[in-house]
């Protein structure tokens, strides 16, 4: 598998992750989610549209998401995410796999570097 190729792999678990942990800050467009992910990350996620509202669709329809459209003087309506109590406790529950994922990884792996 090439480099890439496994990207592409780590990436799937980890956007949606991602993702929550942002909108738990705060509501956000998906604009405003890409370009968060992107600076967040150091470009490691650097997504298109295309890729980010299956994503948002997938986590809404889970009930893990909020959405309402806001229009805004001068600026076009723009569909705004937010982060609901479901969705607060599956990051909650999502980050200690995480933890535990990564640590036992790395220990693992640790002898092969």
């Amino acid at each position: 598998m090439k480099e890439k190729e496994w990207g592409k792999e780590f990436k799937k678990g980890g956007i949606q992750l991602c993702v929550l942990a942002l909108l738990s800050r705060e509501r956000k467009y998906g604009f405003q989610i890409i370009k968060e992910l992107k600076t967040g990350t150091d470009a490691y996620y650097t997504l298109k549209e295309g890729t980010l509202y299956p994503i948002l669709h997938r986590l809404k329809k889970r009930g893990y998401l909020n959405s309402d459209w806001v229009v805004g003087e001068g600026s076009p309506p723009r569909n705004y995410y937010s982060i609901t109590e479901k969705g607060n406790e599956a990051l909650k529950a999502a980050l200690i796999q995480w933890d535990l994922m990564i640590g036992g990884t790395k220990k693992l792996l640790e002898e092969y570097r």
